[in-house]
């Protein structure tokens, strides 16, 4: 810090030197008869204007490279902010040995590491919840299975059950009485017809509701298949390979499935991109949904909006930020980032 004051001093220091060792040398060389008159107005003036025009260009060149070193400071302050403005919040500034700036990079840095800390504990709460979250669901599979076990039996077996009945029944007479054969053939139609949306209801059921063997990009694409296979839009896929924890794997799916509800509900698109990005420094994540539809007002959208608010609460609970861009007519896009903190890189 001293050295840096002593810096600045030494600016104007040699500043003052070279305005008086210049203005000297202007006189003696440019006008010699000026020392050798007498002291008088005309002297003194003339003296007097060429200090001054020295001086001036002395103090500019003097200002210039105390302004040149404040400029660049201010500069690496405002490039600290960016980074953490943009989730990259292991960035700190360093020391410079100017005690009014040290001052400014010591509270960022101590900004940036409670930023980190605060983001670490949210990622941490979050890992912790989805345990929780996995031993219940550990204890619903069980009673789903149960639940599917009795629906089998009495839906779908009885279903079989009874078309086996009847198909003994109708072969048995379809020789002597035809009539009633082609009735018994057609109760069988029915059966089978009600067997088979039995089946179809239980296996939706059982679609996986969470990441399994899947990473996120994989699931992205399988969502975007059954998207297109539902709808007449179009899906775009720009994926990364990410290796991240769970939790935040599964967050950002139902997230994805969530943006993807409300393009089918509300957007009225043709087609709609899927991107998901890893920033350089592999420190964020970046979760575009971009769709063609036909956008909101975002004045009109309401405060208790339960997707909307689903999502921004998921972005926030691993730290980032959920942020709708629309335009009317034009389509909608939203944006998640989520930043990754070192610990949960390193318990990756």
């Amino acid at each position: 810090m001293l050295f840096f004051r002593w810096k600045w001093i030494f600016y104007h220091f040699i500043s003052s030197v070279t305005a008086v060792v210049l203005s000297a040398l202007i006189l003696m060389t440019r006008f010699p008869n000026l020392i050798c008159l007498p002291p008088g107005p005309m002297t003194v003036l003339v003296t007097t204007v060429i200090v001054l025009v020295v001086s001036g260009l002395s103090a500019v060149l003097g200002g210039f490279q105390s302004t040149r070193d404040i400029r660049k400071q201010l500069e690496e302050i405002s490039l600290g902010a960016k980074n953490l403005s943009y989730g990259n919040l292991e960035y700190r500034l360093g020391f410079k040995g100017n005690a009014e700036f040290d001052g400014i990079i010591l509270a960022f840095n101590e900004m940036a590491a409670r930023l980190e800390n605060q983001v670490g504990a949210l990622q941490k709460l979050a890992e912790e919840n989805e345990q929780l979250l996995q031993d219940a669901r550990v204890t619903a599979v069980s009673e789903e299975r149960q639940r599917l076990a009795r629906d089998l039996h009495d839906a779908v077996s009885q279903q079989l059950f009874a078309i086996s009945m009847l198909a003994a029944t109708a072969s048995k007479i379809a020789s002597t009485k035809p009539d009633q054969a082609a009735t018994l053939i057609n109760e069988i139609s029915q059966s089978a017809n009600r067997a088979q949306s039995e089946m179809r209801a239980l296996l939706l059921q059982l679609r996986p509701l969470t990441l399994q063997n899947e990473s996120l990009s994989q699931a992205l694409t399988s969502l975007a298949l059954e998207l297109e296979g539902k709808q007449t839009i179009k899906c775009l896929l720009n994926l990364d390979e990410l290796s991240i924890p769970k939790n935040m794997e599964n967050q950002l799916f139902r997230i994805a499935q969530e943006a993807l509800s409300n393009v089918l509900r509300h957007a009225e698109a043709t087609q709609v991109s899927i991107s998901l990005k890893i920033s350089k420094s592999r420190n964020r994540v970046l979760l575009i949904i971009e769709d063609d539809g036909k956008g909101f007002d975002p004045e009109n959208v309401s405060h208790s909006s339960i997707g909307m608010r689903s999502m921004k609460e998921r972005a926030t609970l691993l730290g980032g930020t959920a942020q709708w861009l629309t335009v009317p007519d034009q389509g909608t896009k939203v944006e998640i980032r989520i930043p990754i903190s070192s610990e949960s890189d390193a318990k990756e």
